[in-house]
């Protein structure tokens, strides 16, 4: 059996990478014609966070499509668009086709192998994603063959495993670093959410027993009952026509974007949004006050205005 010395194999990871932008392209159509964009990523500005809620229902959908283009072409044809244009073939160690379940598992590590930025694809002898290691495939060159043996020593650290280190520890650093995020503000976004939910179920509740609103405005943030008496409050209440059907209707509001402000370490402020189906748009303004937040203003606005 022949062998090959394992940086020859360096080349075919740039093919495989062009390769699956092609492929993934087509995925992107299907993620934007489900209605989803790209923002839900924490995005920061001056003294800011922001974060943003996953549909994870059309995320879903995504994701079974995902695997459903890849697992069924490369079970049946063993390429996809992207590897037909680059002439590459999925295969087994033995070079036959894969079965459905070993290109099941295969596609069902790539989001993982991603999230790792390909790191492992370039720290194995033949070039395999952790998901090609346990579906036992490999991608190769439809006119090269599957190669045989591959020379690799595995205590020599070629520039193809020093690059793949160095991917697998960004990928590794930068979970790392959304995983504090999200378990430093989790906390902070379920207290903000309950904070405005609170406060709309005390003006339901306040609007129903005649008009009366007072527990809401004196559990409100110390803010607001400096910037207006209780009267010039209720009155703002009142001048807003759709805020009877919202609060009615509060209990389907569904918050989907939340955005803190720091001072000195400190989360002191906070704007979340929503919507109440497609019929209002909501944004909420809290403050933190003796650990607690607390209501600053807000608005029910018909969708669209």
């Amino acid at each position: 059996m022949a062998s090959y010395p394992a940086q020859s194999l360096f080349p075919g990871f740039f093919r495989r990478i062009i390769a699956a932008v092609i492929d993934f392209i087509l995925i992107a159509l299907v993620w934007f014609s489900v209605g989803l964009g790209i923002n839900f990523l924490p995005r920061t500005g001056v003294n800011t966070i922001t974060f943003m809620a996953l549909d994870v229902s059309r995320i879903f959908i995504v994701f079974l499509v995902f695997i459903t283009y890849f697992t069924l072409l490369e079970a049946t044809l063993g390429w996809t668009l992207g590897k037909l244009i680059f002439q590459e073939e999925v295969v087994t160690l033995r070079g036959r086709r894969p079965s459905l379940l070993q290109a099941l598992v295969r596609n069902i590590f790539k989001p993982v192998d991603m999230l790792l930025l390909l790191g492992p694809l370039l720290m194995s002898p033949k070039t395999q994603t952790l998901g090609d290691r346990y579906a036992r495939t490999l991608v190769i060159n439809r006119d090269a063959g599957v190669p045989g043996i591959i020379v690799e020593d595995r205590y020599i650290f070629t520039f193809k495993k020093i690059i793949g280190i160095i991917l697998l520890l960004v990928s590794l650093a930068g979970l790392g670093i959304g995983f504090s995020l999200m378990r430093t503000y989790l906390p902070e976004i379920r207290s903000v959410n309950q904070a405005a939910t609170n406060h709309f179920m005390r003006l339901e509740k306040g609007i129903a027993i005649n008009q009366n609103v007072r527990a809401a405005y004196e559990n409100a943030s110390s803010q607001l009952r400096e910037q207006m008496t209780f009267e010039e409050y209720q009155q703002r209440l009142q001048e807003n026509p759709f805020l009877p059907l919202a609060l009615e209707r509060r209990q389907e509001i569904k918050f989907n974007q939340w955005t803190f402000q720091e001072e000195e370490g400190q989360r002191v402020a906070a704007v979340v949004k929503g919507n109440l189906e497609s019929l209002f748009e909501i944004e909420v303004n809290l403050a933190k006050e003796q650990n607690q937040w607390k209501f600053v203003s807000g608005n029910f606005m018909p969708t669209g205005q």
